[in-house]
């Protein structure tokens, strides 16, 4: 706990510095600009490795859950996603929060992913294994770990490579949060060259920012969360309220899904009264793979950034946006920092450019506080929806 919390002061500290250093060294700020770069890259090399071991060895823990009531699940799970994924898509397509303000135009190429129908399934099948560990191929990664994990339920020797491919996934885990201790560093980095170039609008986006994800999230919130628990479960939202504010204390202090899980769990039981059996099976599942602030974050950080652009929006684009986030939500559970790992991922696979990244682990803290809350609730609607 006492490393958090110094580790939240150096993410302030270094916030502060880019901002000053950014407007009054612009020059130094620019020739350091190389270390984000080096970051960025570093989190996208690592990403596909770690999205490829966590969904193997998730979907072979399946084989302990009761398959209909997980089909269920799942099925309730994908529901709130793409449910909060919409509504935060026309917030912020009526605010328009990017518009006007074309960003790094520099690094632009004017091209986006080839987003074919074609191209895309020819992309699910690379050629060679290289290919699958590339961020172009990431529907593939998802989709080969997805067999592999459910084909070790039917070979003789699948506990072995489960055990082997959990081990490399911890090794992963570990040396990611080595990675994330230099996030201050380019934060500096990132957020300085940003404000160098852009001045102070930069920080004026970056407020808007955070104002239009607690819309999103509130609006999330009540219409997914607390409405259907009332339509469904017949809990009075105000005493939905009452109940799950001791969730919301953990989630908003811990920025953690696993960490507010007892307290989850110990709500759905003793207060809503939900089963165990329901309660065991949902809530652990679901800090895992039901990420609703994370359709949030996804849903606000592609129109954002494309906005930002001037990228055109189409409705093939779309789709497959609301698809990619869909999965890789599912898919990197538990990713320490795993917001700013997966949201540079999820930009590269549509060929939007990565600048704002720097700005946005800058204020990610700030945002995650918000997605987790966001997350957990639909943890315990989902646990009433299920019991119902």
């Amino acid at each position: 706990m006492k490393n958090k919390k110094y580790s939240g002061l150096i993410m302030i500290a270094s916030i502060l510095l880019a901002i000053v250093c950014g407007l009054l060294l612009p020059k130094l700020v620019n020739s350091l600009s190389f270390i984000g770069a080096i970051y960025l890259n570093v989190l996208k090399l690592m990403v596909v490795p770690l999205i490829f071991t966590t969904v193997m060895v998730s979907v072979y823990n399946f084989k302990k859950l009761d398959s209909k009531k997980l089909f269920k699940t799942i099925l309730v799970f994908v529901l709130m996603f793409t449910v909060s994924f919409l509504i935060t898509s026309g917030i912020v397509c009526l605010i328009r929060l990017g518009e006007n303000f074309i960003f790094d135009t520099v690094s632009w190429n004017g091209e986006v992913a080839n987003l074919e129908f074609g191209q895309i399934l020819t992309n699910m099948f690379p050629s060679n294994l290289s290919d699958l560990f590339q961020t172009k191929s990431m529907f593939a990664c998802l989709i080969i770990s997805f067999l592999f994990g459910s084909l070790c339920l039917k070979v003789k020797n699948g506990d072995a490579v489960i055990k082997v491919v959990d081990g490399l996934k911890e090794i992963l885990y570990k040396l990611l949060d080595i990675v994330m201790l230099f996030t201050p560093l380019a934060v500096f980095s990132l957020l300085g060259s940003a404000i160098a170039n852009y001045k102070v609008i930069i920080l004026e986006y970056g407020l808007k920012y955070i104002g239009v994800a607690y819309l999103s999230s509130l609006v999330v919130l009540i219409l997914v969360m607390i409405l259907p628990a009332w339509l469904l479960g017949k809990v009075n939202p105000i005493e939905y309220i009452k109940k799950i504010v001791k969730v919301w204390v953990i989630s908003l202090s811990t920025c953690s899904s696993a960490a507010t899980l007892p307290t989850t769990m110990k709500v759905c039981k003793e207060d809503f009264k939900i089963s165990d059996n329901v309660t065991d099976m949902v809530c652990p599942l679901g800090s895992t793979i039901n990420m609703c602030g994370g359709a949030v974050a996804f849903a606000l950080l592609g129109i954002f950034s494309m906005e930002l652009y001037g990228i055109e929006m189409t409705l093939p684009m779309y789709l497959l946006m609301l698809v990619s986030a869909t999965l890789i939500n599912m898919g990197a559970p538990g990713i320490p920092g795993g917001g700013i790992v997966i949201g540079a991922t999820y930009l590269s696979m549509f060929n939007i450019p990565l600048a704002f990244i720097g700005f946005y682990s800058g204020i990610y803290k700030i945002l995650d506080m918000v997605y987790t809350t966001v997350n957990v609730t639909g943890d315990v609607t989902a646990s009433i929806i299920i019991d119902n």
